[in-house]
């Protein structure tokens, strides 16, 4: 059975950015090594250590 994914809220920081500072909603899975989550930016290719869970 697959696992259920968390859903974490995301926002990128890194300097000059197109998506700077704007939070998106994503699922998320755990990985099997830590960091348990890891997010890359789409836009820049940074990881992305703003990881918080949504709070409906």
């Amino acid at each position: 059975m697959e696992e259920e994914p968390a859903i974490m809220r995301v926002t990128c920081h890194t300097a000059r950015c197109p998506v700077a500072e704007v939070t998106y909603t994503v699922d998320m899975y755990p990985n099997a090594e830590p960091p348990t989550y890891r997010a890359i930016c789409g836009q820049c290719k940074q990881l992305i250590a703003d990881l918080a869970p949504y709070v409906p």
